[in-house]
């Protein structure tokens, strides 16, 4: 059942076999197949059921730089479902090289393999509804070429990878039946948790305390008991929690060893160089196509893992895009209805959009009138392409239930930006920290002071070089990189995705991490963490698929008999 924790009846006191804090992707998750096992389990969620501007307030914090990282409450909601209320659906599973233990990355070793992890992705694809466990577009897209152009002779690139995308699936909306009717499962909505109960000098857990505002006015606390809790409240919020429940532990818990909230990661994103396509267009797969399952796919470019071995290098992948969309100069009606029409669009781009225009819409729009004329002339000069393509969209994104990930136009030149999405390696000084203002509640808000590396920049420049020399080989297309794009791969510090990884990260001992292969809390019993906060690194991927296979794995360690 699902309660509003505000309402007078809620009892001050209740008891579970597990207490889940947070509903985002992994809580729900966990939720779920732990109460299908017979476990009591309470699901807290600090939001409602709709989108609350007042509620979200609650997510904002500082930023030691703000121009680079941007508002962190802008890829979060506090909401039942979480930020899967407005992502993008991209599904993309980590690879093996990212379980190696690569000596050239600082602190880039996980306690698991990436067997441990890969077998829970093709129920996690179910969980998400992004189809069978197939990222080959050759037996995903049966039928079809491979590859996105025939590959160049080199084994630095891989082009036949695919992304699949979910709905996207608003996780909070389509398994809300579900959760109303579990037996054996309470979900808290409007139940933010204030802190995490512990006895024993904070060694064993005892269950959580949840702050409650009575809808008459009057101030009341809830406790849920609880042998076990899991902390699942995102990137961010897991490291407030851990740092908020000092009670027993001045340092808080999971922190002896002042680890919680630093190697904070996010992934360098942006928009860097072009490619160029000479094949035939009958050869070329740059566009989204349908699995079928009904599916969205799309291949991507990427530095394969020998390149990456060879050259010690991270995880990157390019995808052709389109012309900055801000700049009218691209004089495509499109682009320009988008752009004005920002708040109404899929909700990646609007995000993406926040980070990347304020610094390009200061260079353009010294005279607005010119600025904003010239949109609005490149949509009255072709009205009838742009009609054309409000049809299509409002079809396949609108309307329908599997919708249309993004847009993405043809260029009859071939040529197009390249959007990069590249590692970040684990920087103990990256960090996620208390800060001394407070919100309604009396918790202290966030400070985030998220740091790239030299190391960082360099390995994306030579990862760009090497694509770019193995395409060289291509008769099919060709990757153009000019020396102000590789200044900017080294300046660059933009994480438009919104993806919080590695505050709490997993290691095989307490002196690397805050938790160990199984997601336990070191020095606290019962306490687990999930989602992507327990990522030892990044890799190139978005977190979402991963941290619901995660989840998944924690959920069968915990239903294992005591």
């Amino acid at each position: 059942m699902i309660i509003d924790a505000r309402d007078p009846g809620v009892p001050e006191r209740m008891e579970a076999d597990i207490a889940i804090v947070g509903a985002g992707a992994a809580g729900i998750v966990l939720a779920l197949v732990l109460a299908a096992t017979g476990r009591k389990v309470v699901l807290i969620e600090a939001g409602g059921e709709k989108f609350s501007k007042a509620s979200q307030e609650f997510y904002r914090a500082q930023q030691v730089e703000p121009v680079s990282h941007g508002p962190v409450d802008m890829f979060r909601r506090r909401v039942l479902g979480g930020s899967t209320s407005v992502w993008g659906g991209r599904c993309i599973p980590f690879d093996p090289i990212d379980f190696e233990d690569r000596d050239w990355i600082a602190h880039g070793r996980w306690p698991i393999r990436y067997e441990d992890v890969a077998r829970h992705y093709p129920a996690a694809l179910q969980w998400l509804d992004a189809g069978p466990a197939q990222f080959d577009a050759g037996a995903a897209l049966p039928g079809e070429p491979a590859d996105m152009v025939p590959a160049p002779p080199s084994d630095d690139v891989v082009l036949n990878r695919i992304e699949r995308f979910s709905h996207p699936l608003h996780l909070g909306s389509w398994y809300r039946d579900r959760l109303e009717e579990s037996a054996n499962l309470t979900v808290l909505i409007e139940a933010p948790v204030r802190r995490i109960l512990a006895r024993d000098e904070g060694r064993v857990i005892a269950g959580v305390q949840i702050a409650r505002q009575g809808r008459t006015g009057t101030a009341s606390d809830i406790m849920i008991g609880a042998d076990r809790v899991i902390v699942s409240a995102g990137g961010l919020e897991t490291v407030r929690l851990l740092l908020s429940s000092d009670q027993d532990k001045a340092c808080g818990l999971g922190n002896e060893r002042g680890l919680v909230g630093r190697f904070y990661q996010c992934h360098l994103e942006g928009e860097i160089g072009q490619i160029q396509f000479t094949a035939p267009a009958r050869q070329i797969r740059q566009d989204y196509e349908v699995a079928p399952n009904g599916t969205y796919c799309r291949r991507y470019i990427w530095l394969s893992p020998e390149a990456q071995r060879r050259k010690r290098l991270a995880g990157l992948v390019l995808r052709p895009s389109h012309p900055n969309i801000v700049d009218p100069a691209h004089e495509n009606p499109v682009l320009s209805a988008m752009y004005l029409a920002k708040n109404w669009i899929v909700p990646e781009y609007a995000r993406k959009l926040t980070s990347l225009e304020d610094c390009k819409r200061l260079e353009l729009s010294r005279n607005p009138l010119t600025f904003w004329g010239a949109h609005v002339r490149n949509m009255a000069l072709g009205a009838p392409r742009l009609a054309a393509f409000t049809a299509h969209f409002v079809r396949h994104r609108t309307l329908a239930q599997r919708k249309l990930p993004s847009v993405v136009l043809r260029d009859p030149r071939e040529i197009y930006p390249l959007d990069i999405n590249a590692e970040q390696e684990p920087n103990r000084d990256s960090r996620v920290f208390l800060g001394d203002q407070c919100d309604a509640f009396g918790m202290r808000r966030l400070v985030v002071d998220w740091r790239t590396t030299s190391d960082d920049h360099q390995r994306l420049v030579e990862g760009l070089k090497t694509l770019a020399a193995a395409f060289a080989q291509s008769d099919a297309a060709r990757l153009h990189f000019e020396e102000d794009d590789f200044a900017l791969a080294r300046e660059s510090r933009i994480p438009v995705g919104g993806h919080h990884i590695g505050t709490a990260r997993m290691a095989s001992n307490p002196a690397e991490g805050v938790c160990d292969a199984n997601c336990a809390v070191f020095g606290t019993q019962g306490l687990y963490l999930a989602g992507a906060a327990t990522f030892s690194t990044s890799g190139f991927a978005n977190p979402t698929l991963t941290l619901v296979a995660l989840a998944l794995r924690l959920a069968e360690h915990l239903a294992e008999p005591v």
